[in-house]
């Protein structure tokens, strides 16, 4: 709790509490003076009565809701602001009541006016007691001005006029020199107040430090006695743990030299006990690259890629072991402790020679599949379309549409096959590309050729945008056409009928840059990730068209990126997608020649 508000519900509970005594000191005075002196006020003996009564009520009021106060949780520091305030009118009320019925300026009751000054001064700031000060004296004088010309009626305290009555000067140099005095109260009592508070402020927080950094060492030793035990025990679990694992784990410190190694470094990597404090440079995120100095056996890294998780990176590994090749997945990832402090780095590996060899055996059944599939695939073709053509005989209109599904159904077969034969030559890495600087346009327009019948059947507008003059690229025409057509039957496929799509080439920098944009289904957020995976269709396709291998997507990512340029889509479901890719611009210098004479 602030030590400020702790010190302001003290002050106003003392105000409550002292309340109780002066208002009865001050009724004892009013006796006194209306006995001893004689005095001609009109205070008569029930008015004071009254007056102590509303007094007291007001008084017990402020008790009961300083009591909600401190019950609440809301706004207390308002609320008990708003009372301080309360107290201080109620005070400043009752003062000036008494100091008009006692005798205005002939009373010596305005003394009275130093008990809220001195209030004051605790329950606000000295700027507080200061202003309240002035209130003090403008009342006091106030009271003298209105009574001397009668629009206050003055009370006779002696039942005759005095000086002070019948001249208004001395009325208010007596009246003046007293507000001097309050501002003086005020000034002192303010900034004695602060100082007082600054010293009990300082006394506060100096036991509360010393009080918390006991608590602190207190728990500190019985943290570290627990930690050098939980230390201990974690320290040889930890050793036991990765001198136990199968597969290599190498641990570098803050400064880049090694600090750790397990058995199965010493058996992959041939590292030992003397390689420990060897520097290695964190080139490329400490690629394995960086440790051929140490390592001295051949091996090569194939792939550095950066993993979803921030600081942390991904290679392959491929080393001969036991006589036999064996491909790793290091994982490089930075050491931070619980508070966020840098410890080093930790490449951990892990052997997924069996999953590469899998792999390679699926990679392998799916190209003998897929080779023996089109031989016959490729007879069932063209001997249904040697009957469609009717070269053996005339044919009815019935058996006519049962062949034409046939042979409908046989083209997809040879399309899928055609695809698991081209996903399997790029993962083999015989996916032979014939570069030339070739026009792009023309690809396009072969490509917009093939599907002309399926857009007009479906009522598709395709509206094509392309700068002027577009250079010649240096590509493979056949696997380009490839990768447009997968886009733009995707794009007539997945689009209603009377739907509309864009085609836009324009000429950059360094590349040039196609977009294919439709007003289809669009693909599902969850789906996003996995749109360039193999064997992956988006869910809402799936639930329309039953046909698709789901390789497209991924053939196109990789003849681009062979290409030396990146692919990438932004969709809505229900709005539409629009798929970019980017192509190196080739320089051709036949055309230049040609431009230069």
């Amino acid at each position: 709790m602030d030590i400020f508000y702790e010190r302001k519900l003290e002050m106003n509970e003392w105000l409550m509490k002292a309340r109780w005594f002066y208002g009865i000191g001050v009724f004892v005075i009013g006796l006194l003076s209306r006995i001893i002196s004689k005095s001609n006020v009109s205070f008569h003996f029930w008015k004071m009565i009254l007056l102590l009564v509303v007094f007291y009520s007001i008084n017990i009021a402020f008790i009961f809701y300083l009591k909600k106060i401190k019950s609440g949780s809301r706004n207390r520091e308002k609320k008990l602001q708003s009372l301080s305030l309360a107290q201080m009118i109620l005070e400043l009320s009752v003062i000036v009541l008494i100091l008009h019925n006692a005798g205005g300026v002939e009373s010596i009751s305005y003394v009275f006016f130093f008990m809220p000054i001195v209030s004051a001064a605790f329950l606000f700031s000295p700027k507080g007691s200061i202003i309240t000060a002035l209130i003090c004296g403008f009342l006091f004088n106030a009271l003298v001005i209105l009574e001397h010309y009668g629009i206050v009626p003055h009370i006779y305290r002696y039942g005759v006029p005095t000086l002070e009555t019948q001249e208004l000067g001395i009325a208010l140099t007596k009246s003046l020199t007293t507000s001097i005095f309050y501002l003086i109260v005020g000034f002192y009592g303010g900034y004695g107040s602060k100082m007082l508070f600054t010293r009990e402020q300082m006394v506060g927080e100096k036991t509360k430090e010393l009080v918390k950094v006991n608590k602190e060492l207190d728990k500190r030793i019985t943290e570290l006695n627990e930690a050098r035990k939980r230390t201990e025990e974690a320290h040889n679990k930890t050793a036991a743990i990765i001198s136990n694992l199968a597969d290599p784990i190498i641990v570098l410190d803050t400064e880049n030299k090694i600090s750790l190694i397990n058995p199965a470094s010493h058996d992959v990597f041939g590292l030992s006990h003397q390689d420990l404090n060897k520097s290695i440079t964190p080139d490329n995120n400490y690629s394995m690259e960086n440790f051929k100095n140490i390592i001295n056996k051949e091996y090569r890294v194939k792939k550095i890629s950066e993993t979803g998780r921030r600081e942390v990176f991904y290679e392959e590994l491929i080393i001969n072991y036991h006589e036999a090749e064996h491909t790793y997945k290091v994982i490089t990832a930075k050491i931070v402790d619980y508070k966020g402090d840098y410890l080093g780095v930790m490449k951990i590996f892990y052997n997924v020679t069996r999953e590469k060899n899998l792999d390679k055996m699926k990679s392998e059944f799916i190209s003998i599949a897929a080779h023996q599939l089109r031989t016959p695939l490729s007879a069932i073709k063209w001997s249904i379309k040697l009957v469609l053509d009717e070269d053996e005989g005339k044919i009815n209109e019935g058996q006519k549409i049962l062949l034409t599904k046939g042979y409908a159904s046989n083209e997809r077969v040879i399309n899928l096959v055609n695809d698991m034969l081209n996903v399997s030559r790029i993962e083999e890495g015989r996916f032979g590309y014939s570069f030339a600087h070739e026009d792009f346009v023309d690809a396009l327009s072969i490509v917009l050729g093939t599907l002309e019948k399926e857009i007009a059947e479906r009522k598709i507008k395709v509206v094509i945008k392309k700068t002027d003059d577009l250079p010649l690229v240096l590509m493979d025409k056949q696997k380009i056409i490839l990768v447009l057509q997968n886009l733009l039957e995707n794009a007539v496929k997945y689009t209603p009928e009377g739907g509309k799509i864009d085609l836009t080439v324009e000429k950059g920098k360094n590349h040039l840059h196609v977009y294919v944009k439709d007003n289809g289904v669009g693909i599902p957020k969850e789906d996003k990730k996995k749109m360039f995976s193999k064997f992956f269709r988006a869910s809402n396709v799936i639930r329309m068209q039953t046909e698709g291998s789901g390789l497209g997507l991924f053939i196109c990512k990789n003849v681009i990126e062979t290409h030396g340029g990146r692919i990438k889509f932004v969709s809505e479901e229900g709005k539409g997608t629009e798929f970019s890719f980017t192509l190196p611009i080739g320089k051709n210098k036949e055309k230049e020649k040609a431009k230069a004479s």
